[in-house]
């Protein structure tokens, strides 16, 4: 599912990532751990082709990142599930708008976007916010919503950026079961986060990333 081989990648003169190799498999649920500021966010945004590695190759749900062009760029992030940091809603939009953004975008026929939007609020307690602003909802249900929205339109993969920051340990954990439920579904989830606490609870396997390299791995 994700091949990364020797990647390295600087802005400008900053060297972040240096020789970083690893592998997850179809169906895994692991977490990339590290300080902020390890390279984390760097690395996924290379892993859904925002970012070029300066050297190394990358293969995403089969694809070598090296070879897409812009044509066929949007047809590989239809494959991906992204969960921002900063969640990048709409805000000026409200949460269904937000949430059918995806199956608009990707020409769904209008009673299949009211239908899915519909289950999708309901299976992340929404319903009653749905036609909230972005900002008039909790950080809980923000990062529901934001999960929600990446995996509408029923992604082979999830990379997920720090989806707990912020929140207690209750409400992390209450956001790792909705990841994990999706898993359980089949898809493939790689998240990141600097509380490497957090990880161990989940009992799912652990990258560590440090320095600008890997540094530990559980196989769990």
């Amino acid at each position: 599912m994700i091949q990364v081989h020797q990647v390295s990648f600087s802005y400008n003169e900053l060297s972040v990532l240096e020789q970083v190799s690893f592998r997850v498999e179809r169906g895994e649920f692991v977490f990339l751990v590290g300080p902020s500021g390890a390279g984390k966010t760097t690395l996924l945004r290379l892993l859904y082709a925002d970012l070029i590695p300066i050297a190394g190759d990358l293969s995403v749900t089969g694809q070598k990142l090296a070879k897409l062009d812009k044509m066929s760029l949007p047809y590989f992030r239809q494959k991906i599930g992204l969960v921002f940091q900063d969640f990048k809603f709409l805000p000026d939009k409200s949460v269904r708008e937000n949430l059918a953004l995806p199956q608009k975008l990707a020409s769904t026929a209008p009673k299949f976007v009211k239908e899915s939007v519909d289950r999708f609020l309901h299976q992340m307690g929404l319903s009653h916010h749905q036609h909230a602003l972005p900002t008039e909802i909790s950080s809980n249900e923000r990062r529901r919503l934001a999960i929600a929205r990446a995996v509408i339109n029923n992604p082979v993969l999830l990379l997920a950026d720090a989806p707990t920051e912020g929140l207690d340990l209750r409400l992390s954990l209450e956001v790792m079961a909705l990841l994990d439920a999706l898993n359980f579904q089949g898809m493939t989830v790689f998240v990141t986060t600097t509380d490497r606490q957090l990880a161990e609870k989940c009992n799912k396997r652990i990258i560590e990333l440090r320095d600008g390299g890997i540094h530990f791995f559980s196989n769990r």
